[in-house]
């Protein structure tokens, strides 16, 4: 899902891609979302670090996260970090029941940075980042419950 408005999402440094993250990233690229999933003990991680968190197994896949996702925590930031940055804007955690231990970090959009609240309901977008790379968002689909 391409979501447009509000702050522009390629200003910013470039992720430092590597063995352990390309998968993400291709994906991200594709407009999917995924996190690695441990063969062995089935734990969720992420980011990916081409280790299981649980049992330190290396037999990690990476599974497509579908469906809706809830705010776990967010930020509004009002300092300008980058002189092309554009302030407000809110960055939010967000969990996703079908991937338990699971939380993804990126910009809020569909509201104004002071709407964004814990518990609302998100869904996954991803924007035109730095240096090409498609970069996860979150678009808020209402109030919190």
């Amino acid at each position: 899902m391409q979501v447009s408005g509000g702050t522009d999402a390629t200003v910013g440094i470039p992720p430092d891609v590597t063995e352990e993250t390309e998968a993400f990233w291709t994906a991200a690229s594709e407009g999917r979302l995924v996190v690695d999933q441990c063969d062995d003990c089935s734990a969720f991680s992420f980011p990916p670090r081409g280790m299981c968190r649980t049992c330190r197994s290396r037999s990690m896949r990476s599974v497509e996260v579908t469906g809706r996702g809830r705010i776990y925590s967010y930020t509004v930031n009002y300092q300008r970090w980058l002189p092309d940055l554009e302030v407000p804007y809110a960055i939010a955690i967000v969990e996703f029941p079908g991937c338990p231990g699971v939380r993804v970090v990126g910009r809020l959009r569909g509201c104004a940075p002071e709407e964004a609240a814990i518990d609302a309901e998100v869904e996954v977008g991803f924007e035109p980042g730095p240096g090409g790379y498609a970069i996860p968002s979150f678009v808020m689909l209402g109030p919190a419950p």
